[in-house]
């Protein structure tokens, strides 16, 4: 059994383990700025408010032990509360009746359409036969949330995913683009690019279109591609309905995925239901992963549940124990 819950002060040991094992912008590598981020998660789901500002959720994944396995992060608006921008992709057309010549170009053109979008890391799992499952449950548990808490959250959705790097580390993207324009290290760029106010982007990076036939063929061979790390997330982006082909990442060259979040796989085929405690085996279950509704404590599980002919979703009492409800709660319910 999978539960997904906010991160705790408790977790920062596991959360560190984890942040060591598997670099992403997830999460922080240092202890104090893991710390930070707890706070502010913490801060975030306390705080009353309607609308979309600078919060951070952190989500956890727990086994039956309760340990983490797990995490993921949603920032409530990108950029919050000056600009975030990225590359979007272009054609730019180049014709001379007189010599007839017409070609179309790829260029990159920098933009800041994404601002203030809600922003979804990619979910980072404990390496195993279990982590593409931990990986699906985190992402469908964050859509989850902010479908039920609508207001803290925007209508578009975006999910950046790092660029791939060579054999040393290095970004052949940013070594052909923004180191140009930035004058540090990509171990430095990714540092910033990982800050909330990204707004510095519109003092130094070129305004001007960038014709990617003059990169080098390093460059344009990472546009648009992620790293095998993460070729999980975007497999699962693709199929929440995510599309990202149009913008990439303005550091590395990475695929920034989007969707209206109302066509979210995980939030348009959500159902709603009462929810029912089993005393014994449900009959005719399936896999679902079932949230219940709350904020502060917000809780989803991943486990059996069946739906009943009177319309209940019917589930285990240690399912219902998790999520904390009792018989004839709401629930919202994804199945597999």
């Amino acid at each position: 059994m999978l539960t997904i819950r906010p991160a705790r002060t408790a977790d920062l040991d596991a959360l560190a383990g984890l942040a060591a094992r598997l670099p992403s912008p997830t999460l922080p590598s240092g202890a104090w700025e893991l710390e930070r981020l707890l706070e502010r998660s913490d801060d975030a789901f306390a705080a009353e408010i309607d609308f979309a500002g600078e919060e951070e959720y952190l989500l956890v994944a727990v086994d039956a032990a309760d340990a983490v396995v797990g995490a993921t992060l949603i920032v409530a608006a990108a950029g919050y509360p000056g600009a975030d921008y990225s590359f979007r992709n272009e054609t730019i057309v180049h014709a001379s009746r007189e010599l007839g010549v017409n070609h179309r170009i790829y260029a990159l053109a920098l933009s800041h359409e994404l601002s203030g979008f809600t922003l979804l890391r990619p979910p980072v799992a404990l390496p195993g036969t279990h982590a593409a499952r931990v990986e699906r449950a985190l992402l469908q548990a964050a859509l989850s949330l902010i479908a039920d808490q609508s207001a803290r959250f925007t209508e578009d959705l975006v999910a950046p995913l790092p660029g791939e790097v060579d054999a040393t580390g290095e970004s052949p993207f940013w070594s052909a683009v923004g180191s140009q324009f930035f004058g540090v290290s990509y171990r430095e760029a990714e540092r910033l690019a990982l800050g909330k106010d990204r707004s510095f982007m519109a003092e130094l990076m070129p305004h001007h279109p960038i014709y990617v036939p003059l990169l080098p063929e390093a460059a344009q061979a990472v546009l648009g591609q992620t790293r095998d790390a993460f070729m999980g997330a975007y497999a699962l982006l693709s199929e929440e309905g995510f599309e990202g082909e149009r913008f990439v990442d303005v550091f590395d060259g990475g695929p920034v995925f989007y969707a209206k979040r109302a066509l979210a796989r995980t939030v348009h085929c959500a159902q709603l239901r009462p929810l029912r405690i089993a005393p014994g085996d449900v009959a005719g279950a399936g896999e679902c992963l079932l949230s219940n509704r709350e904020l502060r404590h917000f809780r989803a599980v991943l486990g059996p549940a069946a739906l009943e002919a009177g319309g209940c979703l019917s589930t285990a009492p240690e399912i219902a124990a998790r999520l904390e409800l009792i018989d004839m709660d709401e629930v919202r319910c994804v199945f597999a």
